[in-house]
Parts: structure tokens; C-alpha cells; sequence
């Protein structure tokens, strides 16, 4: 049979104040790794450059090529 443990409050606090943390170191480190990756930037600032040529697909044409609903 399963037996009750009690856990006080401010217990609970700071776990879930260290799930917040990680969560939030989780998110700045991958934006750091993000922001060294030299060929995602390289692809990233392709896309801008075309996109503001005018070079864009409808989504709906998107989803087809991607057979996305």
C-alpha cells in the first residue's frame, strides 16, 4: 500500500524555482549555441536577403512541397 509523505511548502518553492532556472539556462544556452553556429547565420541571413527580395512562397504551396496538412 502507497504511504503519504508530507512535504512542506517551502520545499516545494524552491523546486520549482530551480525548474524555473533551468529552464531559463536551458533557453540562453541555446540561444548561445544558436548564435555560433556560423551556417545557421549564414542561412538565416540568406532567407532575410530573400525574403526582402520578394522571393516567398504562399504557405499553402509550402505545405504541399512539405505535405503538411
Amino acid at each position: 500500500m502507497a504511504e503519504t509523505v508530507e512535504v512542506p511548502v517551502s520545499l516545494l518553492k524552491k523546486l520549482a524555482e530551480a525548474a524555473r532556472t533551468f529552464d531559463e539556462l536551458e533557453d540562453e544556452l541555446e540561444d548561445y549555441l544558436l548564435a555560433k553556429d556560423s551556417k545557421l547565420i549564414a542561412r538565416m541571413r540568406q532567407a532575410r536577403t530573400e525574403h526582402l527580395a520578394g522571393n516567398v512562397l504562399p504557405l499553402s504551396d509550402l505545405k504541399a512541397k512539405h505535405c503538411i496538412e
